[in-house]
């Protein structure tokens, strides 16, 4: 075999691996990396807050189904398994699910994803209804909006770093709805306000 026939050979099979090393299916977003590990602050604020140990989720919707062959999503029940534990570990979270005092509505409005980039942010737009499960009112509504960018030394293969900023923006779309839930002060008379 001559010298240039065997280097064209090689350059194939060369080109070939690497290829193979740079194409890779989709994943879903994992939900321990979407969830929210609250801070000692956040977890000492929620035991004063009004909705200490009452929230539970009525419904999430608006996710969708990783499609391996394409880009890496957010499932609904994905977002509210994260969501539940995340609500969970702040103190909010009903132990009684039947029996809590407010329902969280979730819609999942929008994952806006790069095609593609070296650094990828992806914004997570989400609407929050929080009802009071006796009058059926909600009592909080909120669209948050928030960005998170995957930089290319976090992960080599973009659709690795494309599930990563998935995960970073539901992670920190729970964080801002925590915060604010904890924040929230309901009273009585707020209560009847809103009927």
């Amino acid at each position: 075999m001559k010298k240039s026939a065997y280097l064209g050979w090689a350059k194939r099979i060369l080109t070939l691996s690497l290829a193979s090393l740079l194409v890779a299916c989709a994943a879903p977003a994992r939900i321990d990396q979407m969830q929210v590990n609250s801070s000692l602050a956040t977890r000492t604020a929620a035991k004063e807050s009004s909705l200490r140990d009452s929230v539970s989720i009525r419904d999430v919707t608006g996710g969708k189904d990783t499609n391996p062959l394409w880009i890496s999503s957010v499932s609904s029940n994905d977002f509210e398994r994260a969501l539940e534990v995340s609500l969970r570990d702040a103190g909010l979270w009903s132990p009684n699910r039947q029996a809590s005092k407010y329902l969280l509505v979730v819609h999942l409005e929008k994952l806006d994803q790069p095609f593609g980039g070296f650094d990828m942010t992806v914004t997570a737009n989400v609407r929050y209804s929080l009802v009071e499960r006796a009058s059926n009112k909600a009592v909080f509504e909120r669209s948050l909006s928030t960005p998170y960018t995957a930089k290319l030394s976090d992960a080599f293969l973009g659709v690795e770093r494309m599930k990563l900023a998935n995960e970073g923006a539901v992670r920190t779309n729970i964080q801002q709805l925590i915060d604010q839930l904890v924040a929230l002060k309901l009273t009585v008379a707020e209560l009847k306000i809103q009927q």
